[in-house]
């Protein structure tokens, strides 16, 4: 993993942060990213873990800054500002290392369903900012993303296209990529797919996509699950088992 300094910091948006960090000479101690408001809001949020509740309450108190103006006063934040997603929360005690938070409520955070065609319905945390694109369909935190197409197979069962699968995964398999093959029978639908693992030049890491193939007669989902924690297996997992089709 590249280790980035003040001076070329990727643009990833400003960072709304306490003045008591700006201001007073305090470090960060609970950061969280929620839901950005606009284009240029990375949705960070900054405080020292000392702001009272009437200090949090006076929009005064907080300023819009560069990340580069806080990561000056703490570089120790520059990995968590960039790789870790919309929904994430952080903390420490001075002089300790980061945690992760795991019970911390975030105004987003709660399960939608999207209607993706009249048939296609997809169930995913509100956190997730979703972008169409021609026929592609995108969710994203910047850390997790789903890609999502549709193509037509005219004239074939599900059964003709999931083995037409099992033998592109197979063919692929054959450089022993793939980490693990799933199958689901879900009644009106059958679900196949495959686990392997990619390399992001730009950010030098290591990534998951799991490509998930929701079929049924004459028509194809395709589900692309991006995630760079393997601890985020379940996500990808657990999304793709609950897309349903009516």
């Amino acid at each position: 993993m590249k280790e980035f300094s003040v001076d070329n910091f990727p643009n990833i948006g400003a960072v709304m942060c306490s003045k008591m960090i700006v201001d007073e000479d305090y470090k960060p101690l609970f950061i969280f990213r929620e839901k950005p408001i606009n284009d240029n809001d990375s949705g960070w949020r900054l405080f020292s873990g000392f702001e009272s509740d009437e200090y949090s309450e006076d929009s005064e108190n907080f300023g819009i800054y560069d990340p580069k103006t806080i990561l000056a006063i703490d570089n120790s934040i520059s990995s968590l500002l960039l790789y870790k997603g919309i929904g994430s929360v952080w903390e420490r005690e001075p002089g300790l290392e980061w945690k992760e938070v795991l019970d911390y409520p975030l105004e987003d955070d709660f399960m939608v369903q999207h209607q993706l065609t009249d048939n296609w319905n997809l169930s995913i945390n509100n956190v997730f900012i979703r972008s169409k694109e021609e026929d592609t369909i995108m969710y994203t935190t910047n850390d997790k993303t789903l890609r999502l197409d549709i193509w037509n197979y005219d004239g074939k069962t599900k059964e003709d296209i999931v083995e037409e699968k099992k033998v592109e995964i197979r063919d692929r398999n054959a450089g022993n990529e793939i980490i693990k093959k799933y199958e689901l029978n879900q009644g009106n639908r059958i679900k196949i797919g495959f686990h392997i693992k990619e390399y992001d030049q730009q950010k030098d890491i290591d990534y998951n996509l799991i490509c998930g193939f929701c079929v049924v007669d004459n028509e194809i989902l395709n589900t692309f699950f991006y995630f760079n924690d393997d601890k985020d297996l379940d996500w990808a997992l657990n999304t793709w088992k609950m897309i349903e089709y009516k």
